[in-house]
């Protein structure tokens, strides 16, 4: 999937024509794509990229300028836990969510002199359907014999819905979060 600037410059306007301003963007747009490195092609996780780390940065490129104009923003950038720590399977899921997170430090420190806060969001298991066939891929080519990739697949179809984090909460803590001041990373 790949991001069109004109959808996304679109959005910006429709949000500016109603509330003639923008405060706070929450990039939240992820999928995973799941399996043994070997098994994905450069195509999927091109795409995978395209969505995590490409589709965002569009969207927060789309933002900065009105931003700087008005001295004052907040930007969320949703990464995730396994951008600090990963597992078998989830390699190139990780390797997109630390590109979030290394994008949204550096990013934190360019805009800081326009007023301009920058946080990436780091949660772990939270509840929702991201385990299943609607947020998390796999690759169209699968190898037997990487058992313990099977295995840690099986393992997070068992835990689709189960996980412990709450999502009512996580939506709490990005709201509680949008107004402060200085938080980079959490």
């Amino acid at each position: 999937m790949q991001f069109e600037a004109p959808s996304i410059q679109a959005a910006v306007a429709k949000v500016m024509a109603r509330w003639g301003r923008l405060d706070v963007l929450v990039n939240n747009a992820g999928y995973a794509i799941l399996g043994a490195f070997e098994e994905f092609s450069l195509a999927e996780v091109k795409q995978n990229f395209d969505v995590n780390v490409f589709g965002l940065m569009q969207m927060t490129q789309a933002v900065l300028p009105i931003m700087r104009a008005q001295q004052h923003g907040r930007i969320i950038n949703i990464a995730s836990i396994s951008g600090t720590v990963t597992g078998p399977s989830q390699s190139i899921y990780s390797a997109t969510k630390a590109a979030v997170i290394m994008m949204s430090e550096a990013l934190a420190a360019e805009v800081a002199p326009f007023g301009i806060q920058v946080t990436a969001v780091g949660p772990s298991g939270v509840r929702t359907d991201f385990l299943d066939g609607r947020s998390m891929k796999r690759p169209a080519k699968t190898l037997p014999e990487y058992q313990v990739v099977a295995q840690t697949m099986t393992g997070l179809g068992q835990l689709n819905h189960h996980q412990s984090g709450d999502p009512v909460l996580v939506g709490q803590a990005i709201v509680k979060l949008a107004p402060m001041a200085h938080a980079a990373c959490i």
